[in-house]
């Protein structure tokens, strides 16, 4: 009965020896996936930080093109008021 005991037991330990082996091959694929899928967002992720980027700099509006838009518009506006400011009071009104 003691061999017969000895060997249930012996296999007993190598079912759950095999069923922790196949858990921890589990996990290690799943890692994989796991880190695949980083990978993949990560690059996704710098591909849409490179198109924002670019597409930041298309809509950005160049300053020497906005000051000179300013500057033609401050320049009509005083070509618009100086006639206004040479005229006496009461044609204002009228």
């Amino acid at each position: 009965m003691s061999d017969e005991a000895g060997s249930v037991a012996v296999r007993l330990w190598r079912d759950r020896a095999q069923l922790r082996e196949e858990e921890r091959n589990d996990a290690l694929a799943r890692l994989r996936i796991a880190q695949e899928k980083v990978t993949i967002l990560m690059a996704e992720n710098e591909r849409l930080e490179a198109e924002n980027a670019r597409l930041r700099a298309l809509h950005a509006p160049d300053d020497s093109i906005t000051q000179a838009e300013t500057d033609l518009q401050m320049e009509a506006l005083r070509g618009a008021l100086l006639p206004l400011i040479g005229q006496p009071m009461g044609r204002l009104n009228a």
